[in-house]
């Protein structure tokens, strides 16, 4: 299918475009971008070096937000226009640093303006998963008339839709970040199709997996221990993702 897919593309992007005047073959690459995946968000970011015009060593770092599939969004129901959504179950925001090495290969190459260069890429490395706990905005005594809110780690034994009035600031709780090692592997197709020879700007289809030793708190055990479909805290996430990236080539010595 994406054999297809980027034979299409290829042809579609070439048709009516002019060839380039020149040859040159960069052997320098850096591009960024943002990443849309199936459990969240993030930024990426790499430096390329070409090894000959279809092989390109990589240097990456991504910056991931990841989500767990049963975080629904929620508002106090006597305030629901006036506080702010909150996550409940949640106990902690997760956040990956993945600095990376790897190779592009390059299948078809671009030799026209507005045409499309299609190659695939794996890479690989640690996997640095970062927790910051959730805190909460909560009113005291009684709902729905409070008499005072106050600010506080989620705990599922004693905060409750009733008394939850929203979400805190989310610079709350930076001061208790958890490690927690990993590694990941991600492959990916990606089509750059930028209308000028040095520059840099595409897309790259893929799918990464990140490991970590041990399931990682997103959600309290307690809630997940209510849910019908038997969910748990991963270990392992699998995650499908789409990069937008753009950068530029260039020649370094």
């Amino acid at each position: 299918m994406l054999i297809g897919l980027s034979g299409f593309l290829s042809y579609a992007g070439t048709a009516q475009s002019e060839l380039f005047d020149d040859a040159i073959v960069y052997n320098r690459q850096l591009y960024g971008g943002v990443q849309i995946h199936s459990n969240g968000f993030g930024l990426t970011g790499t430096y390329g070096r070409n090894k000959g015009a279809y092989n390109v060593w990589l240097y990456g770092l991504d910056i991931i937000f990841m989500k767990h599939e049963k975080e629904t969004k929620s508002w106090n129901p006597f305030y629901s226009t006036d506080a702010r959504s909150y996550l409940y179950g949640k106990t902690n925001n997760f956040y990956i640093l993945r600095p990376s090495f790897g190779k592009k290969k390059i299948i078809t190459e671009k030799i026209r303006r507005g045409g499309v260069q299609v190659g695939y890429n794996w890479q690989f490395g640690p996997s640095l998963g970062f927790t910051k706990p959730v805190y909460l905005e909560i009113g005291y005594p009684d709902p729905p008339s409070y008499e005072y809110i106050q600010v506080e780690k989620f705990d599922a034994t004693k905060h409750y839709i009733d008394n939850i009035y929203g979400r805190a600031s989310g610079l709350k709780g930076l001061d208790e970040l958890k490690f927690y090692p990993g590694g990941f592997f991600k492959i990916a197709m990606n089509f750059e199709y930028a209308n000028y020879k040095e520059g840099l700007k595409g897309i790259e289809v893929g799918v990464a997996i990140d490991a970590y030793a041990n399931r990682i708190p997103i959600m309290s055990e307690e809630v997940l221990q209510l849910d019908a479909d038997g969910a748990k805290n991963h270990q392992v996430f699998i995650s499908l993702y789409l990069n937008f990236f753009f950068g530029k080539k260039y020649n370094q010595d």
